[in-house]
């Protein structure tokens, strides 16, 4: 039975004795789990490779659903409604919860149209409001003034660096209500990486952010509240101050205290 504390903020995502199953496995990957994501917070998901983290946070917009076979059981409530039920619309739904990967995803197109695709895709034309959302997202995403000179310029040409700020302009031009970030710094230098943690901080206050994270320093600097996760098992959550200085969970203590991981 995992240590969940209360949180006192309302809470944008509720995880109800949720479990998710691998195609092909008879064992869950993600046993149940129950946990509430709160509103305009940063929630960390830390673990051990293999524990389960980057599993349950593609859980949140259905990333897994690429993939055939792959099985939900239980509720995630987003919204009043169980975003596990078959009727859902997973564009909508992506569009709602975006998503930041480790490696940067660049689309084999302009910086500017990398930023405006979401935003196509939702039915908006107009080329004057275009623009600014694009200006404004790239301004978001602290990286305008890196390129508002080369905008036509491909992607793909752009420091791995800038383009995990661009990739995060993408995600934000269409407003999500909720980002989910998979080791977004794992593969960034120091510099890029502080870079990154400041903008993560910066949008706490206009949208709900859960990133997973092998670092225990990043989660420590940039969350409000973290999820410890073992073997598939959510351990403990609680605030982070805390969880770090008093854990509730021996397994939480070992795992923060070096003794295993």
């Amino acid at each position: 039975m995992a240590t969940i504390i209360d949180i006192t903020e309302e809470s944008v995502l509720q995880v109800k004795d949720f479990e998710f199953t691998y195609a092909g496995n008879d064992a869950p990957s993600v046993h149940k789990t129950t946990m509430p994501i709160a509103k305009n917070s940063i929630t960390a998901l830390i673990g051990p490779s293999g524990c389960g983290k980057t599993t349950l946070l593609r859980c949140f917009n259905r990333m897994h659903d690429l993939y055939p076979g792959n099985k939900y059981d239980g509720d995630i409530m987003f919204k009043g409604r169980n975003i596990l039920q078959a009727k859902e619309d997973l564009i909508n739904l992506r569009i709602q919860i975006g998503m930041i990967f480790q490696k940067p995803t660049a689309f084999p197109m302009s910086i500017f149209d990398n930023v405006a695709y979401g935003m196509r895709l939702q039915g908006l034309k107009n080329k004057t409001e275009l623009g600014d959302r694009v200006e404004k997202a790239l301004k978001d995403a602290a990286i305008w003034k890196e390129v508002k000179d080369r905008l036509k310029a491909d992607a793909n040409g752009l420091s791995g660096g800038q383009q995990q700020r661009l990739c995060i302009a993408r995600a934000i031009a269409v407003e999500p209500e909720v980002l989910l970030f998979d080791e977004p710094t794992s593969a960034l230098d120091p510099i890029s990486t502080s870079g990154i943690e400041e903008l993560v901080v910066e949008l706490k206050d206009r949208m709900s952010i859960i990133i997973v994270t092998h670092n225990m320093q990043q989660a420590a600097r940039v969350s409000d509240y973290t999820g410890f996760m073992y073997l598939g098992d959510l351990i403990e959550l609680g605030r982070t101050e805390e969880m770090f200085v008093t854990p509730k969970e021996k397994l939480t203590e070992e795992y923060i205290t070096g003794k295993f991981g």
